[in-house]
């Protein structure tokens, strides 16, 4: 039986090209400078994460997850804010993560950053009352 030359060479570019994707996927944060994982108990709009230090050795994105995201209300949305420390007001590079925790999953990605400190902080939800938990959060710098 002749097999094409050209459809054994078409399965090995789809392989390959499907190897390289996943690769890239999972290279988005494997790469990272550094990172850390904490969790979340009942907080409020308003909460500070700790400060880390990002060298930007690595030219690459800042991002935090939320993830098993739970809340004492279906209509919180947890939002994200970064912030780089400075004398006087600290920059805030945006606010991400608009789903709500219905989603089990919040995520922010600001890109590739500055070097310098950070923090994140939760930003206002909806209402004063309502409280965020997340199982896991992982911050990737």
């Amino acid at each position: 039986m002749a097999v094409s030359m050209g459809r054994v060479l078409g399965k090995g570019v789809v392989v390959a090209a499907t190897i390289c994707a996943v690769g890239a996927a999972g290279a988005t944060l494997a790469s990272a400078e550094g990172g850390f994982t904490t969790k979340l108990e009942n907080v409020a709009a308003g909460f500070e994460s700790r400060t880390w230090k990002d060298r930007d050795s690595d030219h690459w994105r800042t991002a935090v997850e939320l993830s098993g995201c739970s809340s004492n209300s279906p209509q919180a949305a947890p939002r994200i804010g970064l912030y780089r420390e400075r004398f006087g007001p600290d920059s805030h590079y945006g606010t991400k993560g608009y789903g709500g925790c219905d989603r089990r999953m919040v995520r922010g990605d600001w890109g590739d950053v500055r070097s310098g400190k950070y923090h994140f902080t939760m930003k206002s939800m909806g209402m004063d009352f309502y409280r965020v938990s997340a199982r896991k959060v992982q911050v990737w710098y």
